[in-house]
């Protein structure tokens, strides 16, 4: 860990923030974990150290260094003492902007002025949010992906008004902890959560139409078209098939024939949100979750993610 990365905290101390904290401590990082009610704060050191122990019952965390890294995140619910003398600030509270421009407001009255103050939104616009500052320039996004001790890829996205200082900070921060920054512009959804919906809206528009069911899109994701991904992008596959073949007739037959839907209400993600099933929260969505374990669904995927992350990173990996 480079010696002029300041301390920092994480405000919001459900699951995310929890995560954030646990990666910034496997960093080497000194953390203060910020949360408005103080019985919410015993949970989250508690979703800490499952993390941990996740991490080092699947080789990629030594399991002697628990007590260090655990020992490196403290509590607060005084937002003040929280964030004195931080040099990175970083909310993770709900996906709302009110919520979060307020929080970050009251956050910078207390730090030090050169702090910088994120965001771990993943798709509201910096320039919203930063306008809510004093000092606009010292505020850059930083989209940590869930679970965020597991997965590297952070969005690095800068408002309007972002200083490249602060842009230079939060990239060699994100570095110096293990992850892979990568620079986004401030439109709709980054880029991540961009690609996200654009795969999400044309499934729903082919379910919506009766022509197949959300197992089968799943099916054709997970074991298909994510099994090359790691080893092959959307660019580097075009490159490859030949611009000639993605301007042919078929590449013009498949464009055309793309949802173009522009709200998610006219599909069945709405209709099923109509009806009250909004997914695992309420037991059923595109899925019947009282017939399928959520905990368990949340354990495999934490489990597939290890092994991508192991295979990422060279070594090797036993196949049941």
């Amino acid at each position: 860990m480079s010696a002029n990365l300041p301390d920092c905290a994480v405000l919001g101390a459900g699951t995310m923030g929890a995560q954030i904290a646990l990666s910034l401590a496997l960093g080497g990082v000194k953390v203060n974990l910020w949360g408005r009610r103080p019985e919410s704060l015993e949970p989250a050191i508690e979703r800490c150290a499952d993390g941990f122990d996740f991490l080092a019952v699947n080789g990629l965390a030594d399991k002697s260094d628990r007590a260090a890294v655990l020992g490196r995140i403290q509590t607060h619910s005084d937002l003040q003492q929280a964030v004195t003398a931080k040099g990175f600030i970083i909310e993770a509270v709900a996906e709302d902007i009110d919520l979060k421009r307020q929080l970050l407001a009251q956050a910078e009255e207390h730090c030090r002025a050169d702090a910088i103050l994120s965001s771990t939104t993943s798709a509201l616009s910096a320039r919203a949010i930063q306008s809510a500052l004093r000092n606009p320039q010292n505020f850059c996004i930083a989209h940590y992906a869930q679970p965020a001790h597991l997965v590297n890829l952070v969005e690095v996205v800068p408002g309007e008004k972002t200083a490249e200082a602060a842009v230079e900070f939060t990239t060699a921060l994100l570095k110096e902890t293990a992850k892979t920054p990568v620079l986004c512009p401030d439109i709709p959804g980054f880029l991540w959560a961009r690609i996200q919906h654009a795969v999400l809206r044309e499934f729903a528009s082919l379910v919506g139409k009766g022509l197949v069911t959300p197992e089968a899109c799943d099916t054709i994701l997970k074991q298909g078209y994510a099994a090359r991904l790691p080893a092959m992008g959307a660019f580097e596959h075009a490159d490859l098939a030949g611009l000639d073949l993605m301007n042919g007739d078929a590449a013009k037959a498949v464009w055309a024939d793309l949802a173009n839907v522009s709200d998610p209400s006219e599909t069945p993600v709405g209709k099923l949100f109509s009806e009250g099933h909004t997914g695992m929260s309420s037991g059923s969505g595109f899925y019947d979750w009282t017939k399928r374990d959520p905990e368990e669904f949340k354990r495999k995927r934490d489990e597939e993610i290890v092994r991508r992350v192991k295979i990422q990173a060279g070594g090797r990996v036993e196949l049941d």
